[in-house]
């Protein structure tokens, strides 16, 4: 209320927005390349540390604290209820199927292995680790996953805590609904919560929250700005999957778009200022939000559920809250996600000084470099958090 109240005439009171905000940030350190712990080879180690990056990054707003790990064991059972344990579809150090970790992680089961494990393998980042490479892809996948997982965190607990506050609310991510490169099989596991929390809530006669992913770059943000002209203002488009794989992929006809990443659908908005919005909504109670297309001897396209917006019911509430969230600081954009990333952004100056002291600290060396001398190193649990 204090973020729509401080609307007046179109502009927004900056000195209210900034009271209707409580940020918080996780914060932690993965080795990219030639860091090693050890004793242990650097893919191992980035396994490690990935392990404990979600072990040691928590949130407490509900009460007793709870870890992405925690997050992660969620997605695997169900709401308010996280699985005792796993199944990794293989270990890392000798690729045995079938192995069956817990939150505090276990062992491979063959013999002559025996290789640690730890539950964050099941998404796999460490496949494409490079020991002599920069990583940087492999540290965008983490950073990914741990926001995929806060929200999950977040939406767990308030549906613990306070369920019909969660019915009230609206979710807003930076990127789409979807999961990408070895973790994308765990877009089964966000499509059951989801599903299972639309049906839990639906028991208690409460409304699924709001929940949406907003896209900044990208081919279908290109595309959007293409045939912006030809949607008018305050409408919302629905591609399907024809249209993807002509217009925007490039693909055969009969190619099975989304089939292994989403967990969402794409549509593009174009607000009643006329922003273009490319937006990712699921659907309710759930299901996938990309079947496999259909086509008819002739040649007619058939349309599934997934493509009906019926299957859609929170997309007019969702762009309708949107657009009461524009800001012009920069093309098409909302606050909730200029916010988010003015709050985890560090000046140029300052953030190289910073994460240069930071990555000092961590590794033990010695923290003399050029313009550190203005600045008190933080205090940092061990580990380099």
């Amino acid at each position: 209320m204090k973020f729509l109240s401080a609307n007046r005439s179109g502009l927004v009171d900056a000195r209210e927005l900034e009271r209707a905000q409580i940020t918080q940030t996780v914060n932690s350190v993965l080795p990219g390349s030639n860091v090693f712990l050890k004793g242990v080879t650097g893919r191992d180690s980035w396994r490690g540390e990935f392990d404990r990056s979600f072990t040691e990054s928590e949130i407490s707003d509900f009460g007793t604290p709870f870890s992405l790990t925690d997050a992660l064991m969620t997605i695997h059972g169900r709401p308010g209820a996280p699985a005792s344990s796993l199944i990794l579809s293989k270990c890392p150090v000798c690729g045995a199927a079938g192995q069956k970790v817990t939150a505090s992680g276990g062992a491979c089961s063959i013999p002559d292995c025996s290789a640690e494990l730890y539950p964050t393998d099941v998404l796999r980042g460490y496949e494409e680790f490079a020991d002599d490479g920069e990583n940087l892809l492999t540290l965008t996948r983490a950073m990914n996953m741990a926001e995929r997982l806060l929200l999950i965190s977040y939406i767990d607990g308030f549906y613990r805590v306070e369920p019909r506050r969660l019915s009230q609310g609206i979710f807003i991510t930076d990127g789409p609904l979807a999961v990408y490169g070895p973790a994308a099989p765990m877009k089964s596991r966000f499509l059951e919560y989801w599903n299972q929390l639309c049906v839990a809530l639906e028991q208690r006669d409460l409304a699924p929250p709001l929940l949406v992913g907003i896209e900044k770059s990208g081919r279908f943000v290109d595309h959007a700005r293409v045939i912006g002209s030809h949607i008018p203002n305050g409408h919302v488009m629905m591609l399907d999957t024809p249209y993807i794989n002509r217009y925007v992929t490039n693909q055969k006809p009969e190619h099975h778009y989304g089939k292994d990443e989403f967990y969402g659908r794409r549509f593009i908005y174009k607000t009643t200022t006329g922003e273009m919005l490319v937006v990712t909504v699921p659907r309710v109670p759930g299901g996938h939000p990309y079947e496999k297309p259909r086509w008819q001897d002739n040649g007619t396209y058939i349309k599934g559920p997934s493509e009906e917006f019926e299957s859609y019911p929170t997309l007019k509430v969702t762009l309708e809250a949107l657009d009461l969230m524009q800001t012009q600081l920069y093309p098409n954009a909302v606050i909730p996600v200029a916010l988010a990333h003015s709050a985890s952004s560090l000046p140029l100056g300052t953030g190289r000084s910073v994460l240069t002291l930071l990555a000092q600290k961590s590794l033990g060396m010695p923290q003399d470099s050029i313009g550190l001398s203005q600045f008190k190193a933080p205090k940092y649990r061990q580990g380099g958090r």
